[in-house]
């Protein structure tokens, strides 16, 4: 179940051809609070509209999810062409079929026949979203030129890659070339049915220099050890490997954050590393504080640790004036590279790894 409230919509505050956010005002308190409308999954409002939202992530006091939405009221029959037939958003009242890149429809099924392999490209495999920007840009500082870079959206968190500022962010700058989104995840630039295929589409179809798997907005966590979105990291690890390509995986590493937990290596990414069954490559910057840096050293002591990855040292562009000189503003928990350095120069760090893996394996 989920809760259904009534208001009205007062004014649009960001309006893309894939994501509305207004404001509402809301029928009982009169209060004004802020509701998403996909017009994908419904048509676009204008002020004055009564509308009915999903209140329930606003009832929990959630955080990038925090917002109403608004649900689709159709008084009359409507129908649509479709170009494709592969449902997403599978056995709700919401299923709608997208053109994948699988299907016999799309031009690439020829393509998408006869591929299995990634053939030793690097792929980076993350734990969050807001890590996808450092990333870019570590590779992109490293690579030169302007390579092509693609992202792959999981369905862990958010479905709608609508809801990411930070893809549309990064696409307005011309640093994020193509994106898939893969599972139940939707609106992509291609869509795919499952990761293997996307992974595969970034390949041969893309031909992306770089390539990156995170969920969406919107993580979960539980305190629990397994309980939270990230853990996907480990099967992307894994079957990077087993598809013959070079996984390099992103370290959660904090100095800021005040849960013990997640300080130096979060605990989220030691769980990943104990769940994987094929070592990925994993950066060390140079340039973390000293404080994070020792907290690193003792997880490298552990052999347990030690042996599931292989740990390269990497001398990276340094975070803190990167993120100044291109105006970058990227926040993860509420912080942002001047609050926690650490965190987001691990992202740089994976970065420049994976370009430094890519010239390696191409003789530059």
């Amino acid at each position: 179940m989920f809760s259904v409230i009534h208001g009205r919509v007062t004014q649009i505050i960001k309006d893309t051809p894939e994501l509305q956010e207004v404001w509402v005002q809301i029928a009982d308190s009169g209060r004004l609070e802020r509701a998403y409308n996909y017009p994908q999954l419904y048509r676009r409002v204008e002020p004055g509209e009564e509308v009915r939202m999903n209140s329930a992530a606003v009832q929990l006091g959630l955080g990038t999810g925090g917002r109403h939405f608004i649900l689709p009221e159709y008084p009359e029959d409507f129908l649509c062409e479709f170009s494709g037939h592969i449902m997403k958003l599978r056995y709700t009242p919401w299923q709608m079929p997208v053109l994948a890149a699988e299907e016999e429809k799309s031009p690439y099924h020829p393509i998408m026949e006869n591929c299995d392999s990634l053939d030793g490209a690097p792929v980076v495999a993350a734990s969050l979203h807001s890590m996808l920007p450092g990333i870019i840009l570590g590779f992109r500082e490293t690579f030169g030129g302007s390579p092509k870079a693609c992202y792959i959206m999981t369905d862990g968190a958010a479905l709608p890659i609508a809801l990411s500022d930070l893809v549309r962010d990064l696409k307005a700058r011309r640093w994020l070339d193509v994106t898939i989104t893969t599972g139940n995840a939707f609106g992509g630039d291609l869509e795919a049915v499952s990761l293997p295929s996307a992974l595969l589409l970034a390949k041969h179809v893309v031909k992306a220099d770089l390539i990156v798997v995170a969920l969406g907005p919107g993580i979960v966590g539980t305190g629990t050890k397994m309980g939270f979105s990230g853990i996907e990291q480990s099967w992307v690890i894994d079957l990077t490997h087993r598809m013959g390509g070079k996984a390099i995986a992103v370290p959660r590493i904090s100095g800021a954050d005040p849960r013990e937990r997640h300080r130096g290596i979060s605990h989220h990414s030691l769980t990943v590393l104990e769940l994987i069954s094929n070592p990925p490559l994993v950066a060390i910057s140079k340039h973390l504080t000293s404080e994070s840096r020792q907290r690193v050293e003792a997880v490298l002591a552990n052999e347990r640790y030690a042996k599931q990855a292989q740990w390269v040292t990497v001398d990276d562009p340094v975070a803190e004036p990167l993120f100044s000189k291109y105006s970058l503003q990227v926040k993860s928990m509420g912080r942002d590279v001047h609050q926690d350095p650490d965190y987001f120069q691990s992202t740089i760090a994976a970065g420049f790894l994976a370009a430094t893996v890519l010239k390696e394996s191409s003789h530059f």
